[in-house]
C-alpha cells in the first residue's frame, strides 16, 4: 500500500513537471513571437518587416501548436493510463475532446505551413521584383491600434496589407497599388490625379 502511494506520488510529480515545462515553453514562444512582431514598428525597410513578421508569426503558430500538444498529451494520459481512476463515461468524454483537439491541431498545422509558404514566396517575389501594379478603389480601411503601423485595406482584389502608411488613405478613392500577389502585401501606394 505504501509502495503504491509512493509510486502514485512520483507519477503525479512527473505530470506536474510536464505541465510546468509546457507552460514555460508556451510563455517563451509567446514572448519571442510578440517581440519580433512588436519590433516591426521600428523598422523602415519593407524586406526586414517581412522577415520580422514571418519569424514572429511562426513563433505564435508554434505557441498555438504547443498549447494543443499540451492538451493532447494530458488527454492521452487520462484516456490511456487513467491515473485518477475516472469513470469510463468521463474517459470517453476526454477521448472525444482529444479527437476535437487533434482536428484543431491538424488544421493549425496545415494553415501555418500554407501561411509560411506564402510569406516565403512574398519575400522571393519582393527580392526578384515580381510585383503587380493596379489602380484600385478602396472600399474599407482598418488601421491597427497604436503602436501597430499595419493597415488592412479592402479593395476589388480583396484585402491587402500595408506595412507603412506614408500618407492617409481614404475609403471611396482610387489609388495605384504596387503589391505582391502571394499575400496581397502592398509595396507602394500612389495617389491618382483626378
Amino acid at each position: 500500500m505504501r509502495k503504491s502511494f509512493k509510486l502514485n506520488k512520483e507519477q503525479n510529480e512527473k505530470r506536474l513537471r510536464s505541465i510546468f515545462r509546457f507552460l514555460i515553453i508556451i510563455i517563451v514562444l509567446v514572448i519571442i513571437g510578440s517581440t519580433f512582431i512588436a519590433s516591426n514598428r521600428f523598422v523602415t525597410d519593407l524586406y526586414t518587416a517581412f522577415i520580422l513578421d514571418f519569424i514572429g508569426t511562426s513563433f505564435l503558430f508554434a505557441t498555438a501548436l504547443t498549447f494543443c500538444l499540451f492538451f493532447l498529451y494530458f488527454i492521452f494520459v487520462i484516456t490511456i493510463f487513467n491515473p485518477q481512476r475516472i469513470k469510463k463515461s468521463s474517459v470517453i468524454k476526454f477521448a472525444f475532446g482529444g479527437i476535437i483537439t487533434l482536428i484543431i491541431t491538424i488544421f493549425l498545422l496545415i494553415f501555418g505551413v500554407t501561411e509560411a509558404e506564402k510569406s516565403i514566396q512574398t519575400m522571393k517575389d519582393y527580392t526578384n521584383g515580381e510585383w503587380e501594379v493596379k489602380d484600385l478603389l478602396v472600399t474599407d480601411i482598418k488601421r491597427g491600434s497604436y503602436p501597430s503601423r499595419i493597415v488592412l485595406i479592402e479593395t476589388g482584389e480583396g484585402q491587402m496589407t500595408l506595412f507603412f502608411e506614408d500618407f492617409l488613405i481614404y475609403t471611396g478613392q482610387k489609388y495605384r497599388f504596387t503589391y505582391l500577389n502571394a499575400t496581397n502585401t502592398i509595396i507602394k501606394v500612389e495617389k491618382i490625379a483626378v
